[in-house]
């Protein structure tokens, strides 16, 4: 079966759409085009390149890729990725996004204009940077007069590229919408930036044939790379229940 994959940010939580990957390919399925928005961008270029779900988070979960990010003046941003690494290049070992099988759409934010650029050609280790820029934790990555910031900002499931494929989509969210919240100003407030911030995304899930996530994802920290395995176990899970058919 032929498909296509919208991949949504959430950090560490991104093990989750490894283990989805895991599933579908032992599943069977064929995946003809891949939408990313920062961690879901790296993720689905890292596995269009060649490179399979295990071996990702074997990268994830090494010293060398936790070497790669560097301390910052607040000015610049608190961190930086260090590009040049060699543990990136074997994470993203393609020059440009429109050298691979699978079809790539990066989704990118340009802080200058506050409009969504969707890339699907051009510089894959900057592109996969720029959608994944957290500011104030990473700075804007400069690119063709662009400055991108993190994708999921304004489209954090990006299935519309997918729509001119024509085969079935399937939706990961790492970002399940869940009841209720902290009866406190400061719950109350994020409770209400989440809410605002989910609506982009609601209208996406409607043009998914399938939506993958899982309420436990919630409980797992975006920025500890501690409990990976334990998160591409749940979306392979989750994904082979929800493909039992």
């Amino acid at each position: 079966m032929k498909i296509s994959l919208a991949l949504s940010g959430g950090a560490a939580r991104g093990a989750f759409h490894l283990g989805v990957l895991q599933a579908l390919e032992e599943n069977g399925m064929e995946i003809v085009a891949i939408s990313g928005s920062s961690i879901g961008a790296i993720i689905g270029t890292s596995y269009a390149a060649g490179v399979s779900p295990k071996e990702q988070l074997e990268i994830f979960q090494s010293k060398a890729f936790k070497k790669a990010f560097k301390f910052n003046s607040l000015k610049s941003g608190l961190l930086r990725i260090d590009s040049q690494k060699e543990i990136l290049k074997e994470l993203v070992p393609i020059r440009n996004i429109q050298d691979t099988a699978i079809k790539l759409h990066v989704t990118t934010i340009d802080l200058y204009s506050g409009e969504i650029v969707r890339f699907s050609e051009g510089d894959a280790i900057t592109l996969c940077l720029g959608s994944s820029a957290v500011v104030p934790l990473f700075k804007p990555i400069v690119y063709n007069g662009y400055e991108l910031v993190d994708g999921g900002i304004m489209d954090n499931l990006p299935a519309t590229p997918l729509l001119q494929y024509g085969f079935p989509i399937f939706g990961v969210d790492l970002h399940p919408q869940q009841a209720g919240f902290k009866n406190s100003l400061s719950g109350i407030i994020k409770r209400t930036i989440f809410l605002l911030w989910r609506a982009s995304v609601q209208n996406q899930i409607e043009l998914c044939d399938l939506y993958i996530t899982h309420h436990d994802l919630s409980k797992q920290s975006l920025f500890r790379l501690k409990n990976l395995q334990e998160m591409f176990d749940l979306g392979y899970e989750t994904t082979l229940e929800l493909t039992a058919y």
